[in-house]
């Protein structure tokens, strides 16, 4: 799929960080926008912003972690835009504390954000996708769901779970003309995730330096023109180390005591503000 321009998109999460990148590089293919988030102050001015790449788009302002609204957004986004082509999962929700500390609320809040929310939208739209034998379905993950991440335990749980889910689904669309691409960034620069991380413990090990929002909105573009199942997007190259925990499992604690991020993670989280601890 070559050209893109002219088919619509759900965009999750598009009102800051990655997302803003994501639905400004989607437009200058000219792929007409539906923006969700909670925020409809900060979506309207992603909306104006895009609008001057001469495409149409759409601001639904929803809270997708209260499952019963995600029908009637899909409904509302097919009546604004027209049927959808493609869906970028990219909102999401990470907290950095020892496992214990988790409260029950923030473990299901994460698993219904990062990985329920992605399913059930995916779900909603795929009869109407293959009604039209037509579809691309971009999951944002992270380099958590492929090799952990310490003190982000359910984060990474279900980052891996989204992982899965894509290349499941992939499966099954075999012979439609529908398919199914994860993206799997490390930490992401001008990302608010990344920045709540910076400013407690600074900068991270090398292992993680951080990637570009620019290059992970251009590899959502890649996976859909060129059908990619699974792209990792990180500085230094981490397929490797991933073959490497295929083959030894029991390797990962070792990796993530000699690349650092083990301590990095502790003084993430015991770095934590007043606030974020309420």
């Amino acid at each position: 799929m070559n050209n893109i321009s002219g088919q619509n998109a759900i965009l999750t999460g598009a009102s800051k960080g990655l997302g803003v990148h994501i639905a400004r590089t989607l437009a200058k293919e000219g792929v007409n926008l539906v923006l969700t988030a909670r925020s409809v102050d900060a979506l309207e001015k992603v909306r104006n912003e895009i609008l001057s790449y001469n495409i149409k788009a759409e601001v639904i302002p929803a809270d997708l972690t209260d499952t019963d609204q995600i029908q009637p957004f899909i409904k509302e986004a097919e009546q604004k835009l027209g049927p959808i082509d493609i869906l970028v999962n990219n909102a999401g929700i990470e907290i950095s504390t020892p496992y214990e500390e988790f409260s029950p609320d923030d473990i299901q809040k994460m698993i219904t954000l990062n990985l329920t929310v992605p399913m059930l939208l995916t779900r909603g739209l795929l009869p109407g996708m293959l009604e039209r034998n037509r579809g691309h379905i971009v999951n944002i993950s992270s380099l958590a769901g492929k090799t952990g991440f310490p003190n982000e335990t359910p984060y990474a749980a279900s980052k891996a779970g989204l992982i899965m889910f894509t290349h499941s689904l992939r499966v099954e669309l075999t012979g439609t003309k529908l398919n199914a691409s994860v993206i799997c960034p490390g930490f992401v620069s001008d990302d608010g995730m990344y920045a709540r991380m910076e400013e407690r413990a600074g900068p991270a090990p090398k292992i993680l330096k951080p990637t570009t929002p620019e290059k992970v909105a251009n590899g959502v573009i890649r996976c859909i023109k060129k059908n990619i199942s699974e792209l990792i997007i990180n500085p230094l190259p981490m397929k490797p180390m991933f073959m490497l925990q295929e083959v030894m499992p029991g390797i990962k604690t070792t990796l993530h005591k000699a690349f650092g991020t083990r301590e990095y993670a502790k003084k993430v989280s015991q770095n934590r503000s007043k606030k974020e601890l309420q």
